[in-house]
């Protein structure tokens, strides 16, 4: 009987691992934990078995959906467009198909998007805008020196505050000491009194 009891339990923990291997996720592009250098346009889903028109997905950064054009079902895949160029930092995908046997399977794809930021100016400055331009920078360099002087004396107040927080705590733990110590002698003086 307990051997019949554990083949049947052995053969309840194989279906559940049978079913989701042909209906898992095969490959993906951007596949799991890949870091994306270039301007991603589609993301497209392959998965084991065919899947039904039911199936979708979403594109999430910091909990929030990022739109995705024209979600398309052919066959084994699950693609989308991406409306507009990603920013950097961590992305999920999370997908939900439903296989040909009817049942839902849920998964997700981590990613993240580290492309170059590149700065280029449109409208190259003028010899009067870039004389304007250098009169503004010397302003802000001398309101990033007065920033700078703010900070060093803030830093001054606060390693004051700390050498004052520092001489508090010593203070407070000789306090405790002493008190420690008196309670000793009280005791002993006490228990000393009983003895007699």
């Amino acid at each position: 009987m307990k051997k019949i009891i554990f083949i049947l339990s052995c053969i309840l923990m194989m279906v559940p691992s049978l079913v989701s291997a042909h209906t898992s996720l095969s490959s993906s592009n951007p596949s799991e934990g890949q870091v994306v250098t270039e301007n991603l346009e589609q993301i497209i889903l392959t998965f084991g078995t065919s899947i039904e028109e039911l199936s979708t997905m979403d594109l999430v950064k910091d909990g929030n959906k990022i739109p995705l054009e024209g979600i398309k079902v052919e066959n084994k895949q699950l693609s989308g467009t991406i409306a507009k160029p990603l920013e950097n930092g961590p992305y999920i995908i999370q997908w939900t198909i439903v296989g040909e046997d009817g049942h839902p399977i849920k998964g997700e794809i981590n990613f993240v998007v580290e492309m170059e930021q590149n700065v280029t100016e449109e409208n190259p400055a003028t010899p009067e805008e870039s004389e304007g331009t250098e009169e503004d920078d010397s302003q802000t360099d001398q309101v990033e020196q007065n920033s700078e002087n703010q900070d060093t004396a803030s830093d001054t107040v606060e390693n004051a505050d700390n050498e004052d927080d520092k001489d508090s705590s010593t203070m407070l733990i000789t306090v405790f000491i002493i008190l420690i110590v008196i309670f000793g002698i009280v005791l002993l003086l006490f228990t000393g009194k009983k003895k007699r």
